[in-house]
């Protein structure tokens, strides 16, 4: 079975292809942006190939489709970073929008004149429900989209693309709706590995223990990305009788405040809180919490990997690779 993956290079991208690499009978391409992309990959993975290709480029996505012509498609690669997005809204919506439906247009063409049928898997994201009211929470599948950034803009578009090349053209379209995840290699400008990152440079002696901080009491649904590269698999095995659309969650919604307590705990150091108000994102939703009740019922899923081992694996990620010198 031939599984392409964009975006492989990524954070998340890089545990799917170590889940997906250690299934027999599988072979696993994935495209990167750059030629010094893959950092985040590990050297010795069997039967993986990597395409470099911009997914803006339409001929180029094209191309990658007819020379692999892939059984199953992950789609990862974008822009993730919500304040990048608020800084950069076009280029956030050239690569999110553009980028998913050149490879639902490749994928179609394969298709159409290959015959080859691939099931695809388009990643949007739990922030396009936006500010849900308390009492409709969990969120479930059927809520509205109400996205409150650029970034949950462009997912709500190629989240609904997806599904009409699923009804229009009678693609194996799914789409995975995550929530927060966290876990080894996410870059430190998100909030559990950046927390992560500054508690293990004090425990190094690195910086002194002072923590500048946003808003710590915003509460978030975190699932260990290796829990979510499990789901993602689950669902490119559906048939066309399955739902369209499906929340990768936790369904518990922890506030941010509870990272600080856990990584105090784990490396027994109590920092100065400081809070700045730079990075108080006046955007921010107060609460979201999902429903994965339509992912557990169709797959059996459930995360295996509790928040607090999550956290310490992130921790434990940052004292092995600092004093190396690494900058990611």
């Amino acid at each position: 079975m031939k599984i392409l993956v964009t975006g492989i290079d990524g954070f998340v991208g890089s545990h799917v292809a170590e889940f997906l690499c250690g299934r027999p009978g599988t072979d696993v391409y994935g495209t990167i942006l750059t030629p010094t992309a893959g950092e985040n990959l590990k050297r010795d993975i069997p039967n993986l190939r990597l395409f470099q290709v911009d997914l803006t480029n339409r001929g180029r996505v094209a191309e990658i489709f007819h020379d692999i012509h892939p059984d199953r498609v992950i789609h990862l690669a974008g822009q993730a970073f919500v304040p990048t997005a608020v800084q950069d809204p076009v280029g956030t919506i050239d690569t999110n929008v553009y980028g998913g439906v050149h490879i639902l247009e490749a994928a179609r063409a394969v298709r159409d004149r290959d015959g080859v049928d691939a099931a695809l898997l388009i990643v949007s994201s739990g922030e396009v429900y936006g500010a849900v009211e308390p009492e409709r929470l969990p969120v479930t599948e059927d809520h509205a989209l109400h996205p409150a950034n650029p970034y949950a803009g462009s997912k709500a578009a190629v989240d609904l693309i997806a599904q009409t090349y699923r009804r229009t053209y009678g693609m194996r379209v799914v789409v995975a709706r995550p929530f927060n995840h966290a876990g080894p290699r996410q870059s430190p400008s998100f909030v559990t590995s950046g927390f992560a990152r500054r508690f293990a440079e004090f425990s190094l002696g690195l910086k002194a223990p002072v923590l500048d901080v946003g808003n710590i009491h915003v509460r978030r649904d975190f699932t260990d990305v290796r829990d979510v590269a499990g789901a993602y698999w689950s669902l490119l095995g559906l048939g066309p009788e399955a739902e369209a659309v499906y929340n990768v969650c936790s369904g518990v919604a922890h506030e941010i405040v509870e990272v600080i307590e856990v990584l105090k705990e784990l490396s027994g150091i109590d920092p100065q809180v400081v809070r700045n108000e730079q990075k108080v994102r006046a955007y921010d939703v107060p609460l979201l919490i999902g429903s994965n009740r339509r992912l557990h019922e169709t797959t059996g899923w459930v995360p295996n990997i509790a928040f607090r081992d999550t956290l310490r694996d992130v921790y434990e990620y940052w004292k092995a690779i600092l004093p190396t010198g690494s900058s990611r």
